[in-house]
């Protein structure tokens, strides 16, 4: 590859950018409008049309706003089955079946935090952020002593199945 003579060239690009005008390399602000036609008044410069404003998100639909809230009063149905659970969740099957009511509240609870999330409800989603912590701390109670990260005691015992 021969050398190149770098001075020459950026002397070049510098003779290029000045002999453009600034107003070239600034964009124009306003929008461009679209022309008229043959016949009609030229539109008068004047306030933006009402379509170019800016407005607010449009309102939800009703079936999305009932959407959210079953979703929500079914999470809060499966937290209220977990923090009433009738059956004992020392070992075996009833502590199997706890922990699935407490990973399906969890899910639920997501799935309403992301359906909330994209439909800008900031209500919903704080309760369900609630309830996917909730469903975390019961279901740490139950699983941290029979990991050996938390001390066991007679109603958590250190053992899944019974003896």
């Amino acid at each position: 590859m021969p050398d190149r003579n770098w001075e020459k060239e950026l002397a070049e690009i510098d003779r290029r950018i000045s002999s453009t005008p600034d107003e070239a390399l600034v964009p124009d602000p306003a929008p461009a409008r679209v022309p008229a036609k043959a016949g009609a008044p030229a539109a008068r410069p004047g306030p933006a049309p009402v379509s170019a404003v800016a407005t607010a998100a449009p309102r939800r639909h009703w079936k999305a706003t009932a959407g959210l809230l079953v979703r929500v009063l079914l999470t809060a149905l499966l937290l209220a089955g977990v923090v009433v659970w009738p059956y004992e969740t020392r070992c075996g099957a009833w502590l199997a079946g706890y922990l699935a009511t407490i990973a399906v509240t969890g899910l639920a609870a997501l799935w309403t935090a992301v359906a909330a999330w994209r439909h800008r409800a900031a209500l919903v989603h704080v309760l369900s952020l609630a309830m996917l912590v909730a469903a975390g701390v019961y279901g740490a109670i139950e699983v941290l002593p029979r990991v050996g990260y938390a001390m066991p005691d007679p109603n958590h015992p250190a053992m899944w199945a019974c003896r």
